[in-house]
């Protein structure tokens, strides 16, 4: 027993100071009130204290009437640590604080709130507060006053704010605060209603309302002195009835004592909206305010009366405004196509509130019925005395000579009617769809499957805007690979002719080029031809030095007996006997050169040399190919092996560049396909385009009466072909028809970029690069490629104009073919003669020759137009190059006229690339304003 009590005295006070620490830190919240009563006008404070929390989330501010609660700066944080017998704990707690100012007197409850601490839900309890009215006795009056007897609804009215303030006078000093001091008694817990932006004017200029000494009734039907402020404003009543100031709530913080001031620097008053004191100043010792009550006035107010507006007679454009106003009109361009886009800009003058004038509802008004006119409400600008709308029109159709007179209807408070003002009409010019105007558009020409005409022209092919309705459509196709292999033709003929040449004349060049012998047949040749020993030494020491290198070992007559590295780098490499042999036939042969008197068979001598060169390579051939090498440090190539190695590799790299560029610029830039964004299954893809064919078919139905509605059907084609290729579809009769969709819903950019997309599936679609030039054609012509990059003048500009217009009558296949045959008939020939045939190449090979060489500048005039254009084109009319990617960036330069352009992208980040024009500006652009090709 004594063992138990003795235990549990010992483990009582540990589980004390446990159950202390666990209280403390659990997070807990707590709301209370700096105080349960408030004066009318006077802010009290809400405080929620929340203990022990590693997170929390602020709560969210009631809604109470009569109640005022706002934000009384960041929440204030606090620790504390305790030690208990050695152990120690941290409470920890943030108090948020909030402002409630009363409006009314009554009784108000703070609801309870329900935020979260640490992840968990908490709720605090409610709390009950009374707020009263300070007596305000006859220490502060506030009158409104109207200069009108009567106003309408949305009339301008000029009001007048009075406020009297008795002057607090400390009889036992003798003290009365002046006009000033009095004024800077208002709290910021005043509510200015109406007078808001007047006083918030006022604040910003560092002003304040002059105040003025005045005989006012107190009340009691008595006279007595009171500072009056006057401030004034002009209103617009948004309600009919009596002007009234619920919205207004005049607070002072009315004196009751002053006192010396303890803090030299103390400011008068800090709640002022206008700061400043009465008697402060940079030295102690200063009157101050040390006590003061809230008083809150009612503002009474004079009998002005807001009307509404009438409903007799009322226009049926009218939409709200009061006051009188004018209106004009400006419209650009003037000279456009049916369906093409009217900037209208709408300006209207008056003297109503600017801010609540609504435009004209243009789309009711039944003098634009030949126009399309959006039905959303148009948000204007301000400036002034005047309100900016603008929005875009379109012409149905040809033929339209102006846009009509707009009417604009108010209601006048002076004459008490209703009043519309008009704009002036605008000549405009409305020509026919520069992309409908085309002979083909209509009538049904057979077609084959490639998009041509029987009957059409091989050399007059017209464009066609007629679109593909074939299943096969939804097929995806595989790059056309015409053009493929059109340049071996030109490479492997003259290869052959070399290779002929070579081998008819390979004693000739073997004779005349030694050094284009192995060092095996070089060594053999001088060792068999050679007259002296010293000429067989030198053959031999210089073949063994190819075998075995070793720095700055050179061999001369004078020197033949200095072998020894070349033979120390053969036994290195383990050939001693062959290096024993060396060796000793080195010696034999630079005594007898040096003249020691040995007498030894010269024939002999070449047969061993000969026999030594034969072992030397069988046996480096056979450390070949056991993978035996020669040491690192005696590894080294000789000079001819060097050039030879140099020779090969820019051989290879030569032909690399060639074959990569001349497939660069014809065939391996595929017909590029968007990654798909949408998927789609057989049956949907059907639906949708089924759709897409409809909505064009009957785009070109209505193109002749009502343009602009044939563009939006042509837009929904586009869009429902654009989604089929967004789903992953490659194909050059789908591309066509997207092209087709953009240029007569005037989107030439897209309509080029897709044109190519085509031509690029199926280059020798003559269709298809007619309707690509067409399309080109309609491009501004201040700004086209041609004049922006040409830097080519006289005949070669001529040359290449007439090549562009040669490719597009007759393709580039046919320009393949002729390249393929001429060069085979050219080389062909060439080779024929080379290997002795009897023939006349200045007859048979002329004509080929000539044709060979046109056809391929052609191409080459082709290419070099192709890559100068570029990799992309511009989708917009105005295009802003910037220095950087982003729109903070400066400008590089702004081009007009842009759409349908090509340019090259040079780099990309984010959702910006970096691009070249034609002109040779660089700059970056948004994604969306390019097509990548």
């Amino acid at each position: 027993m004594f063992h138990s009590n003795h235990y549990l005295r010992s483990i009582l006070p540990v589980l004390i100071v446990g159950i202390a620490g666990s209280s403390a830190f659990a997070g807990d919240v707590s709301m209370r009130l700096s105080s349960r009563e408030a004066y009318v006008g006077s802010p009290i404070q809400l405080l929620i204290s929340i203990n022990n929390a590693s997170d929390y989330e602020q709560p969210t501010l009631p809604q109470i009437d009569g109640i005022e609660i706002r934000s009384a700066g960041a929440p204030s944080q606090s620790s504390q640590v305790t030690i208990i017998n050695g152990r120690r704990s941290e409470n920890r707690s943030v108090v948020l604080r909030y402002l409630i100012t009363p409006r009314r007197a009554g009784t108000f409850e703070i609801p309870p709130l329900t935020f979260k601490v640490d992840g968990k839900e908490v709720k605090t309890e409610g709390i009950k507060m009374v707020a009263t009215k300070s007596e305000t006795g006859d220490l502060l009056f506030v009158e409104i006053e109207g200069k009108k007897e009567k106003v309408f609804v949305g009339q301008p009215l000029d009001l007048a704010l009075r406020i009297y303030i008795k002057p607090y006078r400390d009889q036992e000093r003798e003290i009365t605060l002046s006009e000033g001091d009095m004024w800077n008694m208002i709290s910021d817990q005043t509510s200015w209603g109406s007078f808001q932006n007047r006083i918030e004017e006022m604040t910003k200029k560092r002003q304040r309302p002059g105040g003025k000494e005045v005989l006012h009734d107190n009340g009691e039907g008595e006279e007595r002195a009171y500072y009056m402020y006057e401030i004034n404003a002009k209103v617009y009543p948004t309600k009919a009835g009596k002007i009234s100031g619920d919205d207004l709530q005049i607070v002072v913080n009315y004196p009751t004592a002053l006192g010396r001031s303890r803090d030299p620097f103390d400011s008068f008053f800090d709640d002022s909206p206008f700061g400043g004191s009465f008697m402060s100043s940079s030295f102690s010792n200063r009157l101050s305010v040390t006590s003061s009550r809230p008083v809150v006035a009612e503002a009474t107010v004079d009998t002005t009366e807001v009307l509404p507006v009438p409903t007799e007679g009322r226009p049926s454009d009218y939409r709200g405004a009061v006051g009188q106003y004018n209106i004009v009109t400006q419209a650009s361009p003037v000279n456009v196509h049916a369906g093409d886009s009217i900037t209208l800009n709408i300006g209207i003058v008056g003297t109503g509130p600017m801010e609540l004038v609504q435009a004209p509802p243009l789309s009711e008004l039944p003098k634009l019925k030949k126009f399309k006119v959006s039905n959303q409400p148009l948000a204007g600008y301000v400036k002034d005395d005047s309100k900016v709308f603008s929005t875009t029109i379109r012409p149905r159709k040809a033929g339209i000579t102006e846009i009509p007179a707009i009417p604009f209807s108010f209601f006048n408070p002076e004459t008490e009617k209703f009043e519309t003002v008009h704009s002036a009409p605008i000549a405009i010019t409305v020509e026919k769809a520069e992309s409908l105007a085309l002979d083909t558009i209509v009538g049904a020409k057979s077609t084959n499957s490639k998009g041509q005409s029987k009957t059409e022209s091989m050399h007059t092919l017209e464009p066609r805007l007629i679109n593909f309705e074939s299943s096969s459509v939804l097929t995806s196709q595989e790059p056309h690979s015409a053009w493929n292999w059109w340049w071996l033709a030109v490479i492997l003929p003259p290869v052959v002719w070399v290779i002929t040449l070579t081998a008819k004349y390979r004693h000739w060049f073997a004779q005349r080029m030694p050094s284009l012998r192995s060092p095996q047949n070089r060594c053999i040749a001088q060792i068999s031809n050679a007259e002296d020993q010293s000429t067989i030494a030198n053959a031999l020491l210089r073949y063994m030095q190819k075998l075995f290198p070793v720095k700055d070992s050179t061999v001369t007559t004078e020197n033949l007996s200095e072998s020894s590295p070349t033979i120390g780098a053969m036994r290195s490499a383990g050939l001693y006997e062959l290096a024993a042999d060396a060796e000793l036939l080195i010696e034999q042969l630079s005594h007898d050169h040096v003249g020691y008197g040995t007498n030894v068979d010269f024939e002999l001598q070449k047969s061993t040399a000969l026999d030594l060169v034969n072992r030397l390579t069988a046996r480096m051939k056979s450390q070949s190919n056991r993978h035996i090498r020669p040491p690192r440090s005696t590894v080294k190539k000789s000079k001819h092996a060097k050039v030879s190695q140099s020779f090969a590799l820019l051989l290879g790299l030569g032909l690399a560049s060639m074959t990569s560029t001349v497939m660069a610029n014809d065939t391996s830039a595929t017909a590029p396909v968007p990654s798909p964004q949408v998927v789609l299954n057989q049956a949907q893809r059907e639906i949708i385009f089924n759709e897409a064919s409809e909505s064009y078919r009957d785009g070109l139905a209505l193109a002749e009466t009502n343009m602009v509605d044939a563009k939006d059907l042509f837009l929904q084609a586009a869009k429902k072909y654009q989604l089929l290729v967004n789903s992953g579809i490659s194909n050059a009769d789908l591309y066509f028809n997207l092209g087709n969709s953009y240029l007569q819903s005037d989107q030439l950019g897209r309509a080029i970029a897709n044109y190519e997309r085509a031509l690029k599936l199926q280059p020798d679609n003559r269709q298809f690069q007619a309707n690509l030039n067409a399309a080109q054609a309609i491009v501004q012509i201040e700004t086209t490629p041609q004049e922006l990059t040409s830097l080519d003048k006289g005949l070669l500009l001529k040359l290449k104009n007439g090549n562009s217009v040669l490719i597009n009558m007759v393709g580039q296949q046919a320009i393949m073919v002729v390249i393929v045959l001429s060069s085979l008939t050219f080389w062909g020939l060439v080779i024929l003669r080379t290997m002795g045939h009897k023939l006349s190449l200045w007859k048979c090979a002329t004509l080929p020759g000539l044709l060979l060489v046109v056809s391929l500048v052609s191409m080459h005039f082709h290419a070099e137009n192709t890559t100068q254009q570029g990799n992309a084109v511009i989708v917009e009319q105005r295009l802003q190059l910037h220095e950087g990617d982003g729109e903070q960036f400066a400008e590089v330069v702004v081009l007009d006229s842009a759409e349908g352009h090509r340019v090259q992208t040079l780099a990309h980040r984010g959702s910006w690339t970096q691009i070249q024009t034609t002109r040779g500006h660089i700059g970056w652009v948004p994604d969306h304003v390019l097509e990548l090709l």
